[in-house]
This record gives structure tokens, sequence and C-alpha cells, in this order.
């Protein structure tokens, strides 16, 4: 049967809808993208909830008219500069009558992990499961049918300000979309843009977006931890509009045309043209002054990074290294400045859905949008996944009591 899954993205700079159809044997098929300028967003957080809800407008009509498929329902996306992570553990006894691990005793142990006390202001966004632990065994990703007395599930609370998750809630509604659900956008962009031998042995996916940074450790196939701060590309291009003497919107468009994460990787004596303002003449810098303006604030950007997985204390989960994510990922160079920073292999993460669409939606700046439509659809193989476990196990205990 095939399914149809719609993910919603409110960022900093752009709001992003697609939509995608999970065809038989599982293939995704990216049938529509739309994308939007934002308003009333600064640092992944809704400020005027009517500018917002007009750029969703926007790039849920272009998504629509591309797919040629009318949208009532959404899986958005969390994001912001306020993501957090909590460790939790669930501990559920299994009843001696029992022969084995059911999927309704997981659903127990994860429901205790929830179980603790949080901010009143704070709600869970996400929760991901680390390992299942049975009589003392770790490392057990799937204990149903399992023999054990005792379960325990390490997990890890991915926490954001309640209001956050309203605001998103009540933007879509007005949009005309009822929201089918919510993820951290980098626990999504890891769906997206991994592999699973990344995720396997261990990797740190960063999404440095406009107004916000995430970070995400994957390690043994799944998210084991992520934090997010108010500091990325936005903050590049302020510095360009002091250096620069520009307004906002054109040392943006300098930093996209002809920025650099590395200064010695610019020509000395090459020129560029610089617009004039309140109809002054077009004046020429060197290329290498964007570079020389640019480099260190990105290289402040992944120290951060660096310094927040360390205290962490992740640092050691990174065999498989690092991938750069989000639209800052497209500057150029930037992989080569990682690198430096990290002492690591990067690279550069996209989505690569098939599908007869732009190629810009296979771009990094999507990996959130794309990462929302697979949360959706692993979501509900999950559900369905239980469903059957449940079902199996029922027929199975009748058919011991039968032959009893």
């Amino acid at each position: 049967m095939q399914e149809i899954y719609v993910g919603l993205d409110i960022g900093s700079n752009t709001t992003k809808v697609a939509i995608a159809e999970e065809r038989l044997g599982s293939e995704m098929v990216l049938l529509g993208i739309g994308e939007a300028r934002s308003e009333g967003v600064i640092r992944g957080n809704i400020v005027n909830s009517d500018k917002a809800q007009k750029a969703v407008v926007a790039a849920l009509t272009d998504a629509e008219k591309m797919a040629d498929i009318e949208v009532k329902e959404a899986f958005i996306a969390v994001g912001g500069d306020r993501l957090r992570t909590f460790a939790s553990r669930g501990i559920t006894a299994i009843p001696k009558d029992k022969d084995v691990i059911s999927s309704t005793d997981v659903a127990e142990v994860l429901q205790a992990s929830r179980a603790i006390v949080i901010p009143p202001e704070a709600a869970i966004v996400d929760s991901v499961v680390r390992e299942f632990v049975v009589d003392g065994q770790g490392g057990i990703s799937d204990p149903v049918g399992m023999n054990g007395i005792r379960m325990e599930a390490d997990v890890g609370l991915l926490m954001v300000p309640r209001s956050v998750l309203q605001n998103l809630d009540r933007t879509a509604e007005r949009a005309g979309i009822i929201p089918d659900g919510q993820a951290a956008g980098i626990h999504g962009e890891g769906l997206a843009t991994l592999t699973p031998d990344e995720a396997e042995i261990g990797v740190a996916l960063i999404d440095i977006g406009c107004g916000t940074t995430e970070i995400g450790i994957f390690s043994r196939g799944t998210l084991v931890w992520a934090y997010s701060f108010g500091y990325a590309g936005e903050s590049v291009t302020k510095d360009l509009t002091v250096g620069l003497s520009l307004p906002f919107d054109s040392a943006e468009q300098l930093k996209l045309d002809f920025g650099c994460a590395l200064e010695k990787s610019v020509e000395d004596n090459e020129m560029i043209s610089i617009p004039g303002i309140g109809g002054r003449a077009a004046r020429s810098v060197e290329r290498k002054f964007l570079a020389q303006i640019m480099e260190p604030r990105l290289e402040e950007i992944l120290i951060l990074c660096k310094d927040s997985i360390s205290e962490a204390g992740l640092s050691n989960k990174l065999s498989a290294g690092v991938v750069i994510s989000g639209g800052t990922s497209l500057t150029r160079d930037i992989v080569r400045l990682a690198e430096k920073v990290f002492e690591m292999p990067v690279r550069t993460g996209a989505p690569s859905l098939a599908g007869d669409v732009s190629d810009l939606a296979r771009s990094p700046q999507f990996s959130a949008v794309i990462g929302a439509v697979l949360c959706a659809s692993d979501r509900r193989h999950r559900i369905e996944l239980m469903e059957d476990k449940k079902g199996l196990f029922a027929k199975l205990r009748k058919w011991f009591v039968k032959r009893i």
C-alpha cells in the first residue's frame, strides 16, 4: 500500500514543505517541495505567528502544486537554539508467568523512562533509546522475544521549551495543516544524510543553518545526544555587514556568491564588486577580505561544536568523523576548515531521495524537511512492527495454552 508523508520545517531563513510517497518495497519518492522566505522566526523560534503562517502557506502551496496533492497533515521538524538532551533510565520487572519479553513490556519500560520531573516550561519533543539492558546484559537494541526478569532502557530525552512546540503547532494549524507529530530536526537529518555504517560506528552530525547550529551524536545506529545554540550563518553575515558597510541582504548575497571559509584558499588580488548604498557608485574589494572576516567566525562556531561534544563526554564516539549539513555547509572550503578544527575526516551531508524534483531539494539546506518525512515513515513502521509483534505473541500464547 502506498503512503503519503509530509514534512514541515519552519526555519530562521526559509520555511520548507516536502511531500513524499512511500511505495511498495519501502522506496521513498519525493513528489513535491516548496520553499518560502521565513519572517517572524528568530533563531528557530517563532516570534510572530502571523508572518510565520504566511511563509508556511506559501511553501505549502508550491509543494502541493508540484505534487498535485492536497495536504491535510504534516510531521514537523523541531529546532531552535534551546534543544537539550537529558539522560533517563526506565526499569520494569517482567512477570514470572511470562515466557518472553513482549512489546507491551517494552512500551512500559519506555513509559517509565519518561516519568521524570521536568521544569513546567519544558516539554519532551523526542526520545531515543540508546540501549536496553536485560538482567544486566547491555547493548540490546530489540529485547522483544528474549527471556528475562528485569529490563532497563537507557533513554535520551530531547527537550525544548513548551512554548516552542505550541507555537509550531498553532502556526501549522492556522495555515490549514494538522500536526501529525514532531521530532527533533537533527534526528530526522540523521535518517536523511548519514550512511548506516556512520550511524553504527559513531559520527557527529552538525547542522549549521541560518540562526542556529544543531549537533547530533549517532552511535549504534541511533541518535544518542543532541544540542543546539543560536550562533550560525546569520552571525557570519552580520560580520560582513559591519566589515563591508553593507545592508544585510547584500552581505548575504556576497557571502553566497564569493564567500570562503579559508583565507589561504583565495588568490591574492582577486577583486569583486560591492554594490553602493543610497545611490553611491559600486566599489571593489579583494575577495580575500571576505574570507578574512568569515574564517574566524566559522572557526568559532566549529570550535563551539567541538567543545560541546567534549563536555558531553562523547569525543571518543566519533569513529566515522563529522558530517556537516544545513545551508552554511555549502560555504566553500568549510569541510577543510572543519577537518582542521576536529582533526578527523569531515564530509558534507545532503538528502538523496528519488523523484523528479529540483536538484535544489537534494541540497544540505533541505536535510531537516526531508528528515521530517523520514521520521514520519519511521514512526509508522515502528507502530506497525509493535502491533505485529503483539499479534504474534497473542497467537503463540493461545497455541501454548491449547497444548497445555
